[in-house]
C-alpha cells in the first residue's frame, strides 16, 4: 500500500508569506542577506519593522525588482 503526504493547508511557503524576514528576501533575490541589509540601508528596499523584527513586503520586492530591471535597461540605453 502506498502512502502520499499533501502538504497541510497551514503549512505556507516563501511565495505565499505577505511578508519576508531578510533571509528570505535575500534566498528569493538569490544574493547573500548583506546585499539586501546594504539595500535597505540605501533606501532602495523599504522594509516594515514590527518590534524588533525588520520584514519586507512581497509587493515591495517585486516593486525593487522592477525597478532594478528598469534602471538596467535605461543603463543599457545610454
Amino acid at each position: 500500500m502506498e502512502t502520499t503526504t499533501h502538504p497541510s493547508p497551514l503549512t505556507t511557503t516563501a511565495a505565499d508569506t505577505l511578508l519576508l524576514t531578510l533571509d528570505e528576501a535575500a534566498q528569493q533575490l538569490r544574493c547573500a542577506r548583506r546585499s539586501v541589509e546594504r539595500h535597505v540601508a540605501s533606501h532602495r528596499l523599504r522594509v516594515v519593522h514590527l518590534g524588533r523584527s525588520v520584514r519586507v513586503e512581497r509587493q515591495e520586492l517585486e516593486r525593487f525588482i522592477a525597478q532594478m530591471r528598469d534602471q538596467h535597461a535605461e543603463d543599457l540605453d545610454e
